[in-house]
């Protein structure tokens, strides 16, 4: 896995729940559907939630279901100490263990009944991901299930543009400033990795997960549900 730690630096940090104002549509949408999916956990669930960051899903989730117990990795320091601070507003902290770290860092006795991994891997510059779903795969519970969502795409495919137009068009709308495709696309290939959805879905089921179904897709923000046998 690559090391993000120049992207989320401390101010960067602090001001990431700020940017994440201009996906907050998508975002509650998204973590709707995430409560809706993993409804039939049991009251006593342990989840893990990988590239942590602020902890918003942890929060999100925490209120939901009092007797949840979470397990939060991030490989920024940075961005842990936002989570630590805001588990400790809201009263979660007793709840929540945080590493510091990758998924292999937590070990793998512990297993979880559920894992969160949200706009995480497109950060990871591997066509293979660096074996992340392997690795949080053998850190559930059989029948435990991993969510999914990173922000996909084939970039080579001619159609891409068409999607990217759109995407460009949402990123204007929430910050009122004039964006070139070409420049949105440079971006993206520069911090990101891109998988088309497909790839994904393949990665997941040689991780040895039963099932990738799609639950979700906003624009280029793609969601998976995956069930371990």
């Amino acid at each position: 896995m690559n090391d993000t730690n120049d992207i989320f630096n401390a101010e960067f940090s602090r001001q990431y729940d700020a940017s994440g104002e201009r996906l907050k549509d998508i975002s509650n949408n998204l973590h709707s559907l995430i409560s809706l999916l993993l409804g039939n956990l049991a009251s006593d669930a342990r989840v893990l939630c990988v590239g942590i960051g602020t902890g918003t899903e942890i929060v999100r989730l925490a209120h939901q279901h009092p007797g949840w117990r979470f397990t939060g990795v991030d490989p920024s320091p940075n961005m842990l100490a936002v989570c630590a601070e805001k588990l400790e507003r809201e009263g979660l902290s007793d709840r929540c263990t945080l590493i510091e770290g990758h998924v292999i860092d937590v070990p793998e006795r512990e297993k979880y009944d559920a894992a969160l991994c949200l706009l995480v891997a497109h950060f990871i510059q591997h066509p293979q991901r660096g074996g992340i779903y392997q690795h949080i795969a053998d850190r559930l519970k059989p029948a435990g299930q991993l969510i999914a969502a990173e922000i996909a795409g084939d970039m080579v495919d001619p159609g891409f543009d068409s999607q990217l137009k759109n995407w460009v068009a949402l990123q204007q709308a929430y910050t009122q400033r004039e964006r070139d495709i070409s420049e949105v696309k440079a971006e993206l290939s520069r911090r990101l990795l891109l998988l088309p959805p497909r790839q994904t879905e393949a990665l997941l089921l040689d991780a040895g997960f039963a099932s990738a179904q799609s639950f979700f897709q906003s624009l280029l923000i793609h969601g998976w549900q995956a069930i371990k046998p």
